[in-house]
């Protein structure tokens, strides 16, 4: 009899696990915004090919008619950061950046920090943006960047000296119904 309440009881702590992994698995943590904004999040794992001590998380608001906020926190270890851009995934064409989070932009090339910094711990950056530096970029403005985003074609990349391609690297992924409401 003791033993049937042991399996019982561990067949019982087997379940509950699995429930939790379930529910741990069940989808991106949403940050606040406003009713009706566009919302999207990634995490930031290390670029493919790429050694990083650093992850972290990302993400956009887009209330209708701005302004729009850029938020970015990195945690670990990385050295020598450079910019951080919103690309478009189109190997195609370069996979263009779309945003620039950091440094913040005044036109469509692509600035390096000046100098680059080094952090261990955490860092986090907000930027405001509008309709006119998503224009920077590329033609369509606002609508032609949420059309991309809910299309799921666009991704954060954290770029450094020694990965100037992205050491760090997270698909956005578009709250639903990615439109404002």
């Amino acid at each position: 009899m003791q033993l049937r309440k042991t399996m019982c009881l561990a067949a019982m702590c087997l379940a509950l696990c699995a429930c939790v992994a379930v529910a741990r698995k069940s989808g991106p943590k949403w940050p606040d915004a406003p009713a009706g904004a566009i919302v999207a999040v990634t995490d930031l794992a290390p670029a493919p090919k790429v050694y990083s001590k650093g992850k972290g998380r990302a993400y956009l608001i887009l209330p209708k008619g701005g302004p729009y906020t850029s938020f970015v926190e990195m945690t670990g270890e990385m050295a020598n950061v450079t910019m951080s851009h919103v690309h478009w995934s189109n190997a195609s064409a370069g996979n263009p950046p779309r945003l620039g989070i950091f440094p913040s932009l005044t036109s469509g090339a692509p600035v390096l920090l000046s100098p680059p910094f080094h952090f261990k711990g955490s860092v986090s950056f907000t930027r405001a943006f509008n309709s006119t530096d998503l224009g920077y970029w590329a033609p369509g403005g606002v609508d032609a960047f949420v059309a991309l985003l809910k299309s799921g074609a666009l991704f954060v990349n954290v770029h450094t000296v020694a990965n100037p391609g992205g050491e760090l690297q997270g698909a956005l992924e578009c709250k639903s119904p990615c439109m404002w409401t």
